[in-house]
């Protein structure tokens, strides 16, 4: 039995070798005949690679014959779904639109060019584009997003509060009869009386560029720059509570009211220069419900929770 399993298997073998050998294979290029002789190695490689091929195909096959037929209502309920979403972002973006020009409106009623609020830079930080059909509707939401934070998070530069409470106003912007010489000449700002001592209060956020007696007249004076070009000046404090350098926030206490360098008595000198040049502050002290909703907002938006475990604290 064994002789005969062992005579049939090698039989097989006979068969598989002649299967498998070299090989001439014969051709004319035009000019001669050639012979090419291909050998086993590449015989069996050429096998296995046919072999392959038929068996993905086979696969491909029964994938595609099980597949699932894909449902029209699906279709028609997806492609519905993406119209309602397309015609959301249409109605956001209109919504931010409208909100980014009464914002500039509300610029432009202070007398301040609202391009002066658009500058953009940073790094350059490459990002794949997208790749749908409805991707040019979510670039358009997108930039005019950014545009209306970038111009809302820029007023917060603009001064809009009173930089004191409950005080009288004794002299205007412009020019008045000096009370020192008693002649014409220009007031840079306003004069706001009340007792020493009041608490002044930034009026926009903005870092401390100078607190520093000034014997000009100012007397103990808080300058602080906003951004954008715009600053404010705060005169004739009896104490300063800021420094140079400092960042501070609008409603911030800065100092407290005097009569400190050329003044006649306790007040306070407020000024707001745009590029050096000095402007009249009441309409920046009586600015539209509007921009103060901006910038409520603008400063909600910038505001950083904190919290963490108290010191010493134990589990």
């Amino acid at each position: 039995m064994t002789n005969l399993v062992q005579a049939k298997n090698g039989v097989v073998v006979l068969k598989f070798r002649n299967v498998f050998k070299p090989r001439d294979i014969f051709f004319h290029d035009g000019k001669s005949l050639r012979r090419v002789s291909v050998g086993v190695p590449v015989q069996m490689v050429a096998a296995l690679a046919a072999l392959f091929l038929i068996g993905w195909s086979a696969f491909a096959a029964a994938q595609f014959a099980t597949a699932r037929t894909v449902d029209p209502a699906e279709v028609a309920r997806m492609e519905q779904q993406v119209q309602s979403m397309q015609a959301d972002v249409q109605a956001i973006k209109a919504m931010a639109d409208k909100r980014y020009q009464m914002t500039e409106q509300a610029l432009r009623d202070l007398g301040l060019d609202p391009q002066r609020f658009q500058g953009t830079g940073g790094p350059f930080e490459a990002v794949e584009p997208l790749g749908t059909a409805s991707d040019p509707k979510f670039k358009q939401l997108f930039t005019t997003w950014k545009r209306l934070d970038q111009v809302e998070q820029s007023t917060l530069a603009i001064p809009s509060v009173e930089p004191v409470k409950g005080t009288a106003f004794t002299s205007g912007f412009g020019v008045r009869s000096d009370p020192f010489r008693g002649r014409a000449a220009m007031h840079a700002g306003i004069d706001l009386a009340g007792p020493v001592g009041t608490k002044i209060y930034a009026t926009a956020d903005g870092i401390v560029a100078r607190s520093e007696y000034n014997g000009g007249g100012y007397g103990n004076l808080v300058e602080l720059s906003h951004g954008r070009g715009i600053e404010t000046r705060y005169g004739h404090m009896s104490k300063r509570l800021v420094a140079e350098g400092q960042r501070v926030k609008r409603g911030d206490v800065i100092g407290l009211m005097g009569s400190t360098g050329r003044s006649t008595g306790s007040h306070l000198h407020y000024e707001v220069r745009i590029d050096g040049k000095a402007v009249n502050p009441i309409p920046f002290m009586q600015s539209n419900d509007y921009l103060l909703a901006v910038q409520r907002r603008a400063a909600a938006a910038t505001r950083v929770a904190m919290g963490g475990p108290q010191e010493g604290a134990t589990k």
